[in-house]
């Protein structure tokens, strides 16, 4: 199956980038000293399972409440030192033993003023407050009114400003529309699913002093109220252009946008070369295993065929074996019934005949059975040679030894692949000769001629738009898995000696050679 990648964003094609915030827990569990967390949903601390409170950016880019975190701080150093509850820890402690995210489990570091010094994600914290207004004022609940000092004797709220975000009862939305302050502030009715785009932006407050913040403190690198002027930051650089600031910082993440932008787009062109690699190699293996298969295809016939040849051979030999003793053996039967014969003859000629009658047969009986003994006397009683087939077995021991030898996959290993020089020494002007043997997996002669072979000769002190000289052409002969190579150093001194076989270097490569100054005679 081709493997196939998914698009990526490019600089001509920039898309908001969305972080992953929250998780749709029903609770956190911990396992094996970890925080469990689920999947994402939004506005949703992976922690509580409730909407943010706080909101704090890790290093990772992950988000939790505060209070969330410095819990999580204080139960990772209690599991660490397994000495009680969490709680029994401060936040500088986690900072210097470090902290693990909960969601991608990376060690993150803790400033040394421990959670509240972490950074304060507020574009999330307004998110969360404005799900929370959209959700408040399309419920059908009862909601007070948030101008008036006693909302028990004015009534419930019956709008909502989405400019000053105030829920207003019946005389504060009069109010709302003939006050020349508030004349152009949207108002709408309860009960009404208000659009997000309606909601203007929420302003963050300082957390000590509940107000707006004006003022970025350089020293601290953190904003400020107007009260923190006078107080804790009285002393500090400060600093008014909120939105310069803001500027510059929204240019610097764009200049490393754009450099990340050419980095993916470098990697979508690594990861295209990645997979083409691996449908390459998914092609090669199964163009090598449709070969296997036809070759042991070729194997099982060549063997079915030497098998039936065998099988015909031991027939013949067997035949002729057969033969051959059925024949000895009618011999040894016609002789033993000649002798028999003979002998019964003979036996009743000395048993019954009379003396005229012996002398009148003239010895005949006794040359027929003199005559049958000697047949038989010259004639070897031992089975015919023709080939010991009854003591004959099937040597398969070769062919166990040999299977292997021309059954197996094989490719270059330039880890295995060695050099070694020709030329006694390397002097300026002159040819170095020096031969590479390539090497397969088993570490024998690798004799095809697909290894792509790269030598280079780099000078240590030279620049690098000189120093590279690549060994091609007619100064590289090949032959069954030998290369034999010739180069000129051009200059004196101290060199390396580059060698590669598909982009790996060979044992020993790299190796340092002083090329000698060539003396003029």
């Amino acid at each position: 199956m081709k493997r196939t990648t998914e698009a990526i964003r490019t600089p001509d094609a920039r898309l908001p980038i969305k972080r992953s915030r929250t998780s749709d827990l029903d609770g956190t569990q911990e396992t094996n000293g970890h925080t469990e967390v689920k999947k994402d949903t939004p506005l949703t601390c992976q922690l509580c399972s409730q909407p943010y409170t706080d909101p704090r950016m890790l290093s990772c880019l992950h988000c939790f409440c505060r209070e969330c975190l410095h819990r999580e701080v204080g139960r990772q150093c209690s599991s660490q030192d397994n000495r009680g509850e969490g709680s029994q820890h401060s936040e500088q402690e986690g900072s210097q033993r470090g902290f693990n995210c909960p969601t991608c489990q990376r060690s993150v570091t803790i400033p040394v003023g421990g959670v509240k010094d972490i950074p304060q994600d507020l574009h999330l914290g307004n998110e969360v407050t404005i799900a929370q207004y959209q959700s408040k004022v399309a419920s059908k609940d009862v909601v007070p009114c948030d101008v008036c000092i006693d909302s028990t004797s004015s009534g419930p709220a019956v709008g909502f400003c989405c400019s000053c975000h105030h829920f207003l009862c019946q005389q504060c939305c009069e109010y709302h529309k003939r006050a020349r302050n508030f004349h152009q502030h949207d108002v709408i009715a309860l009960g009404e699913a208000v659009p997000k785009e309606r909601l203007s932006a929420v302003k963050p407050t300082c957390a000590l002093h509940n107000k707006e913040f004006l003022f970025y403190c350089e020293t601290c690198s953190c904003l400020i109220c107007h009260d923190c002027t006078t107080t804790d930051h009285k002393d500090h650089k400060q600093n008014t252009k909120l939105a310069s600031i803001a500027s510059l910082c929204k240019d610097n993440i764009s200049n490393l946008i754009d450099s990340a932008f050419e980095i993916m787009s470098q990697l979508h062109g690594a990861v295209d070369c990645n997979i083409r690699e691996l449908n390459g190699v998914d092609e090669n293996e199964e163009t090598i295993s449709q070969n296997i298969k036809q070759t042991f295809v070729l194997f099982h016939k060549m063997l079915d065929d030497r098998m039936n040849k065998v099988l015909r051979e031991l027939h013949d030999i067997a035949l002729s074996k057969k033969t051959a003793l059925t024949l000895q053996k009618e011999q040894f039967e016609t002789l033993n019934g000649d002798i028999f014969r003979c002998a019964d003859v003979a036996q009743t000629v000395v048993e019954k005949y009379t003396d005229c009658e012996v002398i009148a047969l003239k010895q005949l009986p006794y040359a027929e059975l003199q005559d049958s003994v000697s047949k038989a006397q010259r004639v070897s009683l031992k089975p015919c040679e023709c080939s010991d087939i009854a003591n004959a077995t099937f040597q398969i021991n070769h062919y166990e030894n040999i299977l292997p030898q021309i059954c197996r996959i094989t490719y270059v290993c330039p880890e295995k692949s060695t050099w070694k020089p020709i030329s006694l020494s390397a002097k300026q002007g002159l040819p170095y000769v020096f031969i590479v043997e390539a090497k397969d997996s088993y570490g024998n002669t690798y004799e095809y001629d697909d290894a792509q072979l790269m030598v280079k000769l780099i000078p240590r002190k030279a620049r690098i738009s000189k120093y590279t000289v690549t060994v091609l052409g007619d100064r590289l002969k090949w032959k069954k898995g030998t290369y034999s190579i010739s180069l000129t150093p051009k200059a004196s001194g101290s060199h390396c000696l580059s060698i590669t076989i598909n982009g790996q270097h060979v044992q020993q490569s790299f190796h340092e050679l002083c090329i000698e100054e060539r003396k003029e005679i």
